[in-house]
This record gives C-alpha cells, sequence and structure tokens, in this order.
C-alpha cells in the first residue's frame, strides 16, 4: 500500500465532519476554527448513479462546504435515508467522518486502492453541471478514518477554486 500513500498524500484536500444542525456547525467552525464562510447545498441526492454497500443508493443531505486556507472544511447533516453518514451517527454520533484526496486519474487511484485490498463503502458520481466521482473508503481496522477519492473535470475544479477564493 506504500506507492497508493505516496500517490495520494499530495492530493490531500478536504476534511469532513458528519453532523446533526448544519445552521449551528456552521457558526461554531466559524468561530471557533476560523472557516471565514462556508456555500450550502441542500438536498443533495445520492441515487441511480451511486452505490451503497454494493446496492444503489437512496438518500440525501445537506452539504456546506468552506476553506481555511488550501483546505476544503466539509460539513454534512444525512436528511434522508441510510448512508455510510447515518451508519457514523448512529455509531458514534457527530465529528470527524472522513479525509478526502483530489486526485487527476480518479480511475487508476480507485483501481490502485482496490488492487490493495480495500473496496469502496460508497461510490459514485454527482453530475449537476459538472462531475464530481467519488469513493469512500473505511479505513478503520487500520486505525485510519475513511477516506474519500475525488474526482473532478474542469467544471468543478473551476468551481472549487472559486469558492476558495471565496468568489462564490
Amino acid at each position: 500500500m506504500t506507492d497508493v500513500l505516496e500517490t495520494l498524500a499530495p492530493h490531500f484536500f478536504q476534511v469532513a465532519y458528519v453532523v446533526r444542525d448544519l445552521p449551528a456547525a456552521e457558526q461554531w467552525f466559524q468561530k471557533v476554527m476560523g472557516v471565514p464562510r462556508f456555500l450550502r447545498m441542500e438536498n443533495v441526492t445520492l441515487g441511480d448513479t451511486c452505490r451503497y454497500r454494493g446496492r444503489p443508493a437512496n438518500s440525501s443531505m445537506h452539504l456546506a462546504l468552506g476553506y481555511v486556507r488550501d483546505t476544503q472544511i466539509e460539513l454534512i447533516e444525512s436528511v434522508r435515508g441510510p448512508s455510510i453518514y447515518t451508519e457514523f451517527l448512529d455509531a458514534k454520533g457527530p465529528g470527524l467522518h472522513h479525509v478526502a484526496f483530489a486526485v487527476p486519474d480518479f480511475g487508476a487511484a480507485l483501481a490502485q486502492l482496490r488492487a490493495g485490498g480495500l473496496e469502496p463503502v460508497l461510490e459514485g458520481a454527482l453530475d449537476t453541471g459538472m462531475r464530481v466521482d467519488f469513493a469512500y473508503f473505511d479505513c478503520e481496522t487500520a486505525g485510519a478514518s475513511v477516506i474519500e477519492l475525488l474526482g473532478f473535470d474542469a467544471a468543478a475544479r473551476t468551481f472549487m477554486e472559486q469558492l476558495k477564493r471565496g468568489e462564490l
């Protein structure tokens, strides 16, 4: 797995938290962690293009995205259906859920993790005029958090850069 870690580490992108109350979490992260602003996206649905534990996903969430310097902070509030986020809340309550890596070649990184013996718990794509491919891997048995691979098309990369600069 050393090659995988060397491949992923330079692409560290995000720290994500699962929360029960998105507005309250946004306020706390702004006050305590110094996140200057969040962009909220409500009712983000995981459906036909996503698989959760090998089955079609059927859930939705509210998201808030912000930045502290070059690190994206994501807050996730599950609002419908079973998901990797509801599993986490049920088992542990709110808190740090995953770290994410925005890789230049999503397919190659996904194949590399699979070759290392990891299978995604949740995977798919969101395509809303910009495409984001994602895959979550449960690495807790190795003493790590869940990790997420992200693959952005050009429009998604532009969106993330604009968000980081505070233009959205």
